[in-house]
């Protein structure tokens, strides 16, 4: 967009605010208008200050009145601290942090004026009300050193004078190395551990900190300047080491005021020194509802690591789940990226593992087991049994699969276990979802509840538009034609499910909803009247989870027992 065009007159008071400026005053001179690059409007001119002649030019944003103008040097040279970069604009009284449209650029002229002038009087900076963000200070380092008051109490352990050998855990990540101290003193009886572990794909490098005197620590640039610095201060045994050692080593200088991370590389046979940009990156508060940290001692079943299943999982691990058991027996195929929470790199590899990984990217302290069991497939009996054995040692069952075969076998070993159980289905064409969870003896048991569920969309007597739309809870199992739905359709259903799995571990003894069925509407069809149109289902009565015995049941468990040992079977 043509500000100036858009705004023609606002354009013409800009230029006359700066003529009555000029008129004004002495210190304001040889006002040219010009289009600049973009055609955006700037004007040039000088400041007479002095004995000096400083030429400057105003520049209009595109986006001008909302947006601030920038003031710049002409002739490219360092003007003020108060300034971007080495000779970029000058940071004035009006910011875009205080910006508001009344605001003209003779107004930041004037402000340039007394930010120039009252330096050039004193001979020292302008008072400052800039605050620069550890984001900001650090947008061109490469490395970077995270630290935190833990990880400054930690390098505090270590006696002034002394030098300990520690850990760093770096990785990678678009372009940019991010490292943060991982223990202090030997690996198998360190003096301390960093609690905030790095997650998949980490790696460590090995690391010494030296804790100066107070006061003393000079930033090095060069590995001589840091050998010079560690002899002065009685650590030339480490300056010696370093000067020969063959593997990159990170040095952490500390003196109780300041902290200095730079690693000492080999090239061409000497030491190189590159540094660290030191990061302070402190957690800003609890994020979380207090209740949650019951997820960190459970342990869920997620079976299906599909659309649904491979978000959900990633939800609870963000939330803390401590555990998981992962199954699905299918590879991640291209095809899939579209609604998959993982991404290319696991192309061509069972979505089991490779939902384990991305979990461990997010939470590095979670446990998880995978399975790329068939459920319900041409599996062994053993390999299925050891499977549904795993799932049945879980605290909660999710069923992410929208095929009913899985979900006959969760549903059994749901309820023989008395474990809670939850499942969600995505319907066709963006029209939204389904979200059950099931607790035992409170709720119907799982094939109790699907039967009422389907029982309920019959008594309503809409049917499914005739458009090749899934059916809300189809017999198919997940085999056939892939759904028409988006990430954000699959994302609505899953986050519900995440927060019906969330309730179940969080609050065991109450719930926050009413309910334990809904039907989530994404758009007009079917039930649905509008979008984000939300049915709760009442699921009625629960009935008998557990093992119902059958009569004879004990008198066939003596005879069993006799058969299979025999001799024993009066033993207790």
């Amino acid at each position: 967009m043509i500000w100036w065009a858009d705004l023609p007159a606002r354009a013409q008071a800009e230029r006359n605010a700066v003529a009555d400026l000029t008129d004004r005053n002495t210190w304001l001179l040889n006002v040219v208008w010009r289009l600049a690059a973009n055609l955006q409007l700037a004007a040039d001119f000088d400041f007479e200050i002095g004995e000096r002649t400083i030429p400057l030019t105003l520049v209009y944003p595109d986006f001008f009145p909302d947006a601030t103008p920038s003031i710049l040097p002409r002739d490219g040279v360092r003007l003020s601290g108060h300034q971007y970069g080495t000779a970029g604009e000058l940071c004035l009284e009006h910011r875009p942090d205080n910006w508001t449209p009344d605001v003209t650029g003779a107004m930041m002229i004037e402000s340039a004026h007394r930010l120039l002038s009252s330096e050039q009087e004193t001979g020292e900076a302008a008072p400052s009300d800039h605050r620069t963000l550890p984001a900001q200070r650090s947008r061109g380092a490469i490395l970077r050193f995270l630290y935190s008051c833990e990880v400054w109490t930690g390098i505090s352990m270590v006696e002034v004078g002394q030098a300990a050998e520690a850990e760093i855990q770096e990785h990678n990540f678009a372009g940019f190395y991010a490292a943060q101290l991982s223990h202090i003193g030997p690996a198998d009886a360190p003096i301390w551990t960093e609690q905030r572990k790095r997650g998949h794909g980490a790696y460590k490098l090995r690391a010494v900190i030296a804790h100066l005197p107070e006061g003393t620590l000079k930033k090095c640039k060069t590995f001589d300047e840091l050998k010079l610095l560690l002899e002065t201060h009685g650590f030339g045994a480490l300056a010696t080491e370093l000067s020969v050692a063959s593997d990159g080593v990170g040095v952490i200088l500390f003196d109780g005021i300041d902290l200095q991370v730079p690693m000492v590389l080999r090239k061409d046979g000497s030491p190189l020194l590159i540094n660290y940009e030191t990061v302070f990156s402190e957690l800003d508060g609890v994020r979380l509802d207090p209740e949650y940290d019951r997820l960190a001692a459970a342990k869920i079943a997620v079976v299906g690591c599909g659309s649904v299943g491979s978000k959900v999982a990633v939800h609870l691990a963000r939330s803390g789940v401590g555990s998981f058991v992962l199954i699905d027996g299918d590879l991640l195929k291209s095809g899939n990226l579209v609604r998959n929470e993982l991404d290319w790199r696991a192309v061509g590899i069972h979505k089991a593992p490779a939902l384990a990984t991305r979990l461990k990217e997010v939470s590095a302290d979670c446990i998880v087991t995978t399975r790329t069991t068939v459920m319900g497939g041409q599996e062994s009996g053993g390999t299925l049994s050891a499977t549904m054995r795993d799932i049945e040692e879980c605290d909660l069952i999710i069923d992410a699969t929208a095929d009913a075969t899985v979900f006959n076998l969760c549903a059994a070993i749901a309820r023989r276990a008395e474990k809670p159980m939850c499942w969600a289905q995505v319907f066709g064409g963006g029209a939204g979802g389904i979200v059950v969870r099931l607790r035992p003896k409170i709720d119907p048991t799982p094939l109790t509840a699907r039967q009422r569920i389907e029982g309920w969309y019959a008594d309503q007597g809409v049917e499914w538009p005739d458009d090749g739309s899934s059916q809300p809870y189809a017999e198919t199992n997940g085999a056939g034609t892939p759904l028409i739905a988006d990430d954000a359709d699959v994302s609505v259903v899953a986050a519900h499910l995440s927060r019906f799995a969330i309730d179940i571990l969080a609050r065991p003894e109450a719930t926050i909803f009413p309910y334990s069925a809904y039907l989530i509407g994404l758009t007009e069809t079917w039930l649905f009247t509008a979008p984000f149109d939300v049915r709760p289902i009442d699921l009625g009565e629960r009935d008998a989870w557990g093992v119902d015995p059958e009569a004879g049941d004990a008198n066939a468990l003596k005879q069993l027992l006799a058969d299979l040992l025999p001799g024993k079977s009066d033993a207790g």
